[in-house]
């Protein structure tokens, strides 16, 4: 049976593996956008859709990049969870 503490353990550690895959993908988009906004107001330019266009492209890329160590993350984290499911049934 599992106990408060444990699911608070597990709750802790899958919030920490989506915190290790997403934050380098929002990382680098917030800084595009910071980027591009001091390049607009300097240079006077109102596009909207220039910044919009280079992030959603920048996070395709990151994603299709990034995509085997996201892979690889996601199913270690997996199995353990699995293996602890394994190890709370009860034996035959």
């Amino acid at each position: 049976m599992m106990g408060i503490d444990e699911a608070i353990g597990v709750t802790h550690e899958a919030l920490m593996v989506i915190m290790q895959l997403t934050m380098p993908i929002l990382l680098v988009t917030t800084a595009i956008g910071m980027v591009l906004t001091i390049f607009q107001s300097v240079t006077h330019i109102n596009e909207t859709t220039l910044q919009q266009d280079l992030k959603i492209f920048v996070t395709l890329v990151m994603l299709f990049v990034g995509a085997p160590l996201l892979y690889d993350a996601l199913r270690d984290y997996t199995l353990v969870v699995f293996d602890r499911i394994n190890a709370m049934a009860p034996p035959p």
